[in-house]
This record gives C-alpha cells, structure tokens and sequence, in this order.
C-alpha cells in the first residue's frame, strides 16, 4: 500500500520548485532546501538581504482542502524552530553569526488547482520565541 505522504511528495516536490524561483524573482538567494534535522524540516532558506528566511511552503490541490497557511499550526511552528536552531548552529557557511544572524520565519502557500496559481507570501508568519533548544 502506498501511503498518502509517498503520492503528495512529488506534488510538494513541484510546488517547492515553483515557491524557490518564485523568491529567486522577488531578489531573494535560496541556500538550501529540505534541510531536515529530528523529525523536522526546512522547505527552504534563503537570504532576503541581511536576513536569513525559513520558509515554509504550503499548498492545497483542490478547493475542498481550506486554506493552506492554517496547516502551520502551533507544533509545525516548534518544529521549524527547532530544525532552524539545528541551522543556525551548524550552517557557518551560510549563517556565520549563528544565533545572532538576523532572520524570520515566512510562510509561503498556494492553491494550486486556480489558474495560474500564485503564491499567497506571509513574511514574518510567526516567531521562534522558545529557549534554545540543546543542539
């Protein structure tokens, strides 16, 4: 049996392809993408400036599915933090001031059944207030 996580990751593949140029066209780099640590994820991170982006993609297929940014409850929020620290705390290469590197945590989601469709940006989605986490 094919679990529903193994048919939606194409489909998540290809809205986090789209999400990607998407902010490379609004002038942002990406420096990674599914950056993975302890159960949790970055879809992507890219520099917006001097800021470091986590970015969440999120999409609905089909308009019986709600609204997309409402999937990034309370514990996606915590473990995207979490994974974020692990980054942060790892990555010199692209965060060198580790957890003083100024950064934010947006949310970009899609609809992806409406012609054509197009990204919803939330900048600034939530905050990381939790301690740091031991790495």
């Amino acid at each position: 049996m094919i679990s529903k996580k193994t048919y939606n990751r194409p489909k998540g593949n290809f809205v986090e392809t789209q999400a990607a140029a998407y902010l490379m066209r609004e002038g942002y780099d990406i420096l990674a993408r599914n950056y993975a640590y302890r159960g949790g994820e970055l879809d992507i991170v890219a520099r917006d400036g001097e800021t470091l982006v986590f970015v969440e993609v999120k999409s609905v297929w089909n308009n019986q599915q709600g609204n997309p940014a409402a999937r990034v409850n309370a514990l996606k929020q915590k473990k995207i933090w979490q994974t974020a620290c692990h980054f942060l705390a790892t990555q010199k290469a692209h965060a060198p001031k580790g957890f003083d590197e100024p950064c934010r945590f947006d949310v970009l989601t899609a609809r992806t059944y409406q012609e054509p469709f197009q990204f919803v940006h939330y900048k600034n989605a939530f905050e990381g207030t939790q301690v740091i986490p031991n790495i």
